[in-house]
């Protein structure tokens, strides 16, 4: 998009200026960011001080488009001005054609009772029959060719002028098009450098988001061409660990240093060895790259100057090349190239030959590489190599560990020790018949067997040795976690204590806030106004908010069940939660009808506590009613929704008089006891009919302390905003 505004004369669509606005958004955002970011990423910062400040540029594209990148009214004064001309005239057309259909004769005239557009110019659909009787030009007929579009001939001038406003429209569009083109076009160098910091700093964010996720760390960079990885992890089995959590990865140490710098890794098939060459090779180009590393904290790696890899079989029939004829090849390409700053891998060294000859060939290569100077990790199963690693002074053994008693691989990597291959156990575990695996234990040689032995009983001691440090180690790790979780219940259980007895004080003032004042309420109303209607209205409030009050009230806890058989009809008893005492009127199933003084509520049977006999006091707990109030009596049993969020703002825009009284009355109800001090009626301004109703209605609410006009940014005369009398 950027190339082509280049071209002089060049137009760019709204669709395509349009997603500019996400980059040029960025820029500020992540300027900012850096400001916080400065001491802990100084280099992050330095790459956000350097993006340009667009603002201009966006302000422009931002007030030209919308969202979907079409122009918008605001884009140019005239562009404004011929779509407000637009919209005036075709309403004024479209209502013209509509008072022809309203005429006697529009039913023997026209199809259908519609106004529509054919070709950009409104029409009339009239029936085939009638065509006669309307004169104008015909735009197009339907399929069964029974209705014919017909532009009567005294609109033509009208849509002329419509076709002419819209051609204009069209060319203001282009018009302004072309000035946001020009001004991408005169931006072109700041956008460039605004696109390449944004990818610049994609790199850094992604590269730390996989690191936080990996749990990675970042290596040291060694000097002195010594790799210690400790607890490394190939970074494709932690993501596949991701999606099976089932299969975890197990870690392993990979250690070289500029003093052993072969390190020759045997042991089982399927038991890691390749594992450890790949995870150490894309570790490295991982750190090279500017990632940080799946290891421990603390790792070292250096810099190498090249990566050379023999892993896996690269035979090929079109170039006539055997397995070892492949690695040879290869072979020879590592020893040309490899040097002081190489790291070489060379998987099942020696394979593919006479495992006398291959085991020499090996030792050469080897010896080669050590001497160019080279990090070089190696696995093999030959017996040699693996008397070689012993013997050789810049050499080392390791062995990928094996559980002689489940003949499954651990994964763990072990140094200065051989492993054995197990050829024969795994085969044996695989399905091979066992006579036959006894058959081939005695084909072996006897210096082999003799070395067998000797590997096993080193892997067995090395086994329990490791067990019970494992062993320790756990003991260590779970008192310590014991005494953690308990410390951490302690402080639960203290936090929790102190919560719940905030909570209760809460909720208990705000019970008695409520009642206190729906009572005073209701009785400054029925002083004003003793109707029976009145009465009736006020015994309706109270009923609302005591379902309310009971619907938030936290319930008692259960009697026990002695006492709960005890409650019957006139029994009295005491309900916790409300405060109240009184005299049970009725038991129906789990629920029970108490009356205290002049309230009657139905509360759950497992919230009442019966009071003896001797303690019992006609009235206690009831709840205080100002002098001379009217009864509440005619409260009943008390049900009700739950308390629901009351909002600030009621829209009342297209109700009658009559539906805007009832939902205004209903609503100052509910933000009364909701507690709002101030709520905002929209009714906007229309006929002023609906804004005198509800004025008049708030004059004369008990419930409403002053009104006035909205401000102009809470909508000036189409709202009211209202003054509740809350406490």
């Amino acid at each position: 998009m950027l190339d082509r505004s280049l071209v002089g004369g060049a137009v760019l669509d709204g669709s395509e200026l349009v997603l500019m606005l996400p980059v040029l958004d960025a820029g500020p955002r992540l300027s900012a960011y850096g400001r916080v970011a400065r001491d802990p990423a100084p280099r992050v910062a330095t790459l956000t001080d350097a993006l340009p400040n667009l603002r201009d540029l966006r302000d422009a594209l931002g007030n030209a488009l919308d969202e979907d990148g079409a122009v918008t009214d605001h884009a140019s004064t005239r562009l404004g001005q011929v779509r407000r001309d637009l919209r005036t005239r075709r309403k004024r057309l479209v209502q013209e054609f509509e008072r022809k259909l309203t005429t006697s004769e529009a039913d023997r005239l026209f199809a259908d009772r519609f106004v529509t557009v054919r070709h950009g110019r409104y029409v009339l659909p009239v029936r085939a029959e009638a065509r006669g009787r309307v004169r104008g030009i015909v735009h197009d007929r339907s399929q069964s060719g029974q209705t014919l579009f017909v532009e009567p001939e005294e609109f033509v001038d009208a849509n002329n002028e419509l076709v002419e406003l819209e051609r204009e429209e069209s060319q203001e569009v282009t018009r302004v098009l072309g000035e946001l083109t020009d001004a991408v076009r005169v931006h072109r160098a700041d956008i460039d450098v605004l696109v390449e910091a944004i990818g610049e700093l994609d790199w850094v964010f992604a590269r730390a988001t996989l690191a936080n996720r990996m749990q990675a760390t970042a290596p040291v960079i060694d000097e002195d061409r010594t790799v210690a990885l400790r607890d490394a992890r190939h970074p494709l089995l932690v993501a596949q660990a991701w999606q099976d959590p089932s299969r975890p990865v197990v870690p392993m140490d990979l250690i070289l240093d500029a003093d052993r710098p072969l390190l020759v890794i045997t042991g089982p098939n399927a038991g890691g060895k390749t594992v450890a060459l790949k995870s150490l090779a894309l570790l490295a180009l991982m750190a090279q790259t500017g990632c940080h590393v799946p290891a421990a904290a603390g790792s070292r790696l250096p810099a190498f100057a090249s990566l050379h890899a023999i892993i896996g079989d690269d035979q090929s029939v079109a170039e006539n090349l055997s397995t070892f004829s492949a690695f040879v090849k290869q072979a020879r390409e590592v020893l040309a190239e490899a040097g002081p700053r190489s790291l070489v891998l060379l998987d099942e060294l020696g394979a593919g030959t006479d495992p006398d000859e291959g085991a020499a060939l090996a030792r050469a290569i080897l010896e080669a590489l050590d001497a160019a100077g080279a990090l070089v990790v190696a696995s093999t199963h030959l017996e040699p190599l693996k008397t070689f690693a012993s013997t050789y002074p810049r050499a080392r053994n390791a062995s990928v560990e094996f559980d002689a008693e489940r003949l499954a691989p651990t994964f763990r990597l072990r140094y200065d020790v051989p492993g054995q291959s197990y050829a024969l156990a795994i085969a044996g575990r695989l399905g091979l018949p066992e006579a036959l695996i006894e058959r081939a234990r005695g084909h072996r040689s006897e210096d082999a067997a003799r070395m067998s032995d000797l590997l096993a009983q080193l892997d067995e001691h090395a086994r329990r040795e490791a067990a019970t440090a494992r062993t320790m180690d756990a003991a260590a790790r779970e008192t310590a976690a014991r005494l953690a979780a308990a410390e951490a219940r302690e402080a639960a259980a203290e936090a929790r204590a102190r919560d719940i007895v905030a909570r209760a004080k809460t909720e208990a003032t705000t019970l008695l806030t409520e009642i206190r004042r729906t009572i005073n309420t209701e009785w400054e109303r029925l002083k004003k106004n003793r109707t029976k209607p009145a009465l009736e209205d006020s015994r309706r409030r109270l009923r609302d908010v005591a379902a309310r009050i009971l619907s938030v009230a936290p319930p008692a806890a259960p009697a026990p069940t002695a006492e709960r058989e005890a409650i019957v009809p006139g029994a009295r008893v005491r309900a916790d939660h409300l405060g109240l005492e009184g005299d049970v009127v009725s038991v129906a199933g789990a629920a029970a009808t108490l009356r205290a003084g002049a309230v009657t509520v139905r509360v759950p049977v497992a919230a009442l506590r019966v009071i003896p006999a001797t303690t019992a006091t006609e009235g206690r707990g009831a709840p205080r009613v100002p002098r001379g109030a009217p009864s509440a009596g005619g409260l009943g049993a008390i049900s009700g929704p739950p308390v629901r969020s009351v909002p600030i703002e009621l829209l009342l825009l297209g109700k009658t008089t009559d539906e805007a009284r009832d939902i205004v009355e209903k609503y100052l109800d509910d933000a009364f006891l909701a507690g709002l001090g101030t709520v905002r009626v929209v009714h906007g301004k229309g006929t002023g009919a609906l804004r005198k109703a509800v004025r008049d209605l708030l004059a004369a609410h008990p419930l409403v302390e002053s009104f006035r006009d909205g401000e102009p940014a809470e909508g000036g005369h189409g709202a009211t905003v209202a003054q509740l009398r809350v406490s």
